[in-house]
């Protein structure tokens, strides 16, 4: 038979120890299921939230959707989920708290959908408010067909798929060669920018001057590009390009005349002369000094463009000496006779010759 010994650290008898240690024992327990009570009954209804309680019935469920999670209006919160459940197949049961600032504004006719609640991708209950219906109230079971999924994770998990069909070897070729084209405009980009960046420093005009200018220069773009585009026509047209019947193509004949002619320029014409002028420098020499010496006189004797302007005053006074037609023109001159006093003293008295002012001597 057990023996019960007395205990140091509580006064009294064997007898009154006991009851000491029945009575504290019987007070723990007691606090235990106090506490126990109260977290598992008390506190759940003292921090459940407060509001008008609502039942979406929904088709599917989005990912990471459970107790806690937000409910959200206009991407601020107002509620939260408090019960999640599948009573059967097809239907998923979604008990939400909404705050008085969200019943004011939804009724009965809201949309549902899932998506982030932040950059993070936690996923939260989108309400949205539609016009017309009834305001909502506590307890309503509210039924939809839908429940769109713009979540995180179905959005990687749509793009994994998305870039598992398109996402090829010859894509990924296409695009390895496309980064290459890109890596190979980087010179050409820097060189624009360093050509940008010197005409900045260099410049010394407004831009308003230097645009007038470089429209006075494409003003002549046009005539100029008729003249390139007629010469090339003309080049086109030439011999050189067409056959002896006239149609287009290469008559080889006609190329190998040239090729000749120019072999025999090249080699008996300038070769010729090019080794007489090595073999007798010496006896050319004074010949190309008198050349030299009789050509250094002549613009002198010219007088430059002065000499040049009178010459085509005077070709001017003599065309404008001829009047009439081609086939019957009249040569118009005027003699002076100031040197015979005998003939202009009557013929100034006619008034058919009038004295010209005589310039100095």
């Amino acid at each position: 038979m057990a023996r019960h010994t007395s205990q140091d650290f509580i006064r009294g008898d064997l007898r009154g120890q006991l009851r000491t240690l029945g009575v504290v024992g019987t007070a723990s327990i007691a606090v235990i299921v106090l506490v126990v009570a109260v977290a598992w009954i008390v506190y759940p209804k003292a921090t459940e939230p407060e509001g008008t309680r609502v039942q979406l019935v929904i088709p599917a469920l989005g990912p990471g959707v459970k107790v806690g999670s937000k409910v959200l209006l206009r991407g601020a919160e107002v509620g939260e989920v408090t019960s999640v459940s599948s009573p059967r197949a097809g239907d998923v049961q979604v008990d939400v708290v909404l705050r008085p600032s969200a019943t004011s504004v939804l009724s009965d006719s809201l949309d549902v959908d899932f998506r982030p609640e932040n950059y993070f991708g936690i996923t939260a209950v989108n309400l949205i408010e539609k016009s017309g219906g009834a305001p909502l109230r506590d307890g309503q079971v509210l039924a939809r067909d839908s429940s769109p999924d713009y979540t995180m994770s179905t959005m990687l998990e749509r793009g994994s798929l998305v870039v598992d069909g398109t996402l090829t070897k010859d894509m990924i070729a296409s695009l390895d060669k496309a980064i290459r084209y890109a890596n190979g405009l980087a010179p050409l980009i820097r060189s624009g920018i360093i050509v940008a960046d010197t005409v900045a420093k260099t410049q010394r005009q407004m831009p308003i001057t230097l645009i007038r200018r470089m429209n006075a220069v494409l003003d002549e773009f046009p005539a100029f590009n008729r003249q390139v585009t007629s010469a090339l026509y003309a080049i086109t047209e030439s011999p050189y390009n067409k056959l002896p019947d006239g149609s287009r193509g290469v008559d080889d004949a006609f190329h190998k005349e040239t090729d000749a002619a120019l072999e025999i320029a090249s080699s008996d014409l300038f070769g010729k002369a090019g080794a007489l002028l090595a073999s007798h420098d010496s006896e050319l020499t004074p010949l190309t000094t008198l050349l030299e010496k009789m050509a250094d006189p002549l613009p002198g004797v010219i007088g430059g463009g002065v000499t040049m302007d009178k010459t085509v005053a005077l070709i001017d006074g003599l065309e404008s000496a001829f009047v009439g037609t081609k086939d019957q023109q009249t040569l118009q001159l005027r003699i002076v006779l100031d040197s015979m006093p005998a003939v202009a003293g009557p013929l100034a008295q006619m008034g058919v010759t009038q004295r010209l002012p005589r310039k100095g001597r």
